[in-house]
């Protein structure tokens, strides 16, 4: 199976040719080797079919391979975050002070029916949805990929479509397309700096929020 980046990750290396799998190697690398910080603005689809713009604020510790995203939009999370480790992942509901805990596998976003679950490891997401990925599209300062699932049913999505940057070797944009070709998610990446992170600010929470196991 072919080794790929996580879905919110995929980045294009300091290449200007090469094979979709030579750029997916290399922006693994190249995000596993610092801490970082990006926003990502957008639209998504909910589970009623409805389009909802959303904002969201994403800390990586790749070494550590926990990520924290905190939601700014739409109002049905707002104020909520998520915590993503290696094993789990917790998501912080605002209102009522509670954290919903997740296994990796089964993780969501409550009010949005999203999987954010592939953010913690490069290898995952792609391993689950066997993609097969292949270079679209070439022009100056940025690529496009597209990703095919062996599977479409079995991964709940028909393609996804990745804008990378060359240099630096950040996101762009990704689309996920839904099984009837509809587009199930439309996000831009803005603001990709590294930072300085600290492994007990990412997965902190309020000492008293109620903690529910799922």
């Amino acid at each position: 199976m072919r080794r790929i980046a996580g879905l919110f990750f995929l980045l294009l290396a300091l290449a200007l040719a090469g094979s979709a799998e030579d750029w997916l190697k290399k922006s693994e690398a190249y995000l596993k080797a610092a801490p970082w910080r990006a926003e990502i603005v957008g639209e998504v689809r909910t589970p009623t079919g409805e389009r909802t713009r959303i904002e969201m604020r994403v800390f990586a510790l790749p070494a550590e391979q926990i990520v924290r995203v905190e939601f700014l939009a739409p109002d049905s999370v707002a104020d909520n975050f998520v915590i993503i480790t290696p094993e789990k992942v917790l998501n912080h509901l605002f209102l009522t002070n509670q954290v919903v805990v997740y296994p990796r596998e089964r993780a969501r976003i409550e009010g949005l029916g999203l999987s954010l679950s592939e953010l913690g490891t490069f290898e995952e997401f792609g391993r689950r949805a066997g993609l097969a990925w292949r270079l679209a599209g070439e022009e100056e300062g940025r690529v496009r990929l597209v990703g095919e699932p062996a599977d479409p049913e079995e991964a709940g999505f028909s393609r996804v479509e990745l804008w990378l940057k060359t240099d630096p070797p950040v996101p762009l944009r990704y689309r996920v397309f839904g099984l009837a070709g509809e587009i199930a998610a439309d996000l831009t990446w803005r603001n990709f700096a590294r930072a300085k992170l600290k492994k007990e600010d990412l997965l902190a929470y309020p000492p008293d929020a109620e903690v529910i196991e799922k």
